[in-house]
């Protein structure tokens, strides 16, 4: 257990430095990540070096903090807060936000399942309408 839970902590930290090779190195070949809200799936250590890249290129201030991490088994369940300014195109599931000088802060949970010393599959949990309302988007619904 203390093993996959070094490993999640060292995949946040590789996020944090811009470690895409680390990032990569943590994750199965055949790993899924499923973002729950929008269905959106990503395909083994290209989707997560991916996902990675285009969230610094959209805030290249961006941290993610680990709020709560605990794990029983193959399963590491973390809590988590992300932050930073929108100064480049955001790209989502449902299209691309451009840059909006904003800062964003979010809070979100990650469930890892972990084979072998890699990330097997991650599904990730976050509110999409809060990063939206941060973002001004909402305000544009409306008008």
């Amino acid at each position: 257990m203390a093993d996959n839970e070094t490993l999640v902590r060292d995949l946040f930290q590789a996020w944090n430095d811009r470690d895409y090779d680390a990032i990569a190195g943590a994750v199965a070949p055949d790993c899924t990540l499923i973002d729950k809200g929008s269905g959106r799936k990503l395909e083994g250590p290209e989707g997560f070096t991916w996902l990675a890249k285009s969230l610094f290129n959209a805030m290249p201030d961006g941290t993610f903090t680990l709020d709560r991490l605990t794990s029983q088994g193959d399963t590491v369940v973390v809590e988590y807060t992300g932050s930073g300014t929108q100064t480049g195109d955001l790209v989502l599931h449902a299209g691309t936000v451009p840059a909006t000088g904003r800062h964003v802060t979010l809070h979100a949970c990650d469930i890892y399942e972990v084979k072998d010393g890699k990330i097997q599959e991650g599904r990730a949990y976050l509110d999409t309408g809060a990063i939206m309302s941060q973002l001004g988007l909402t305000e544009q619904l409306r008008a």
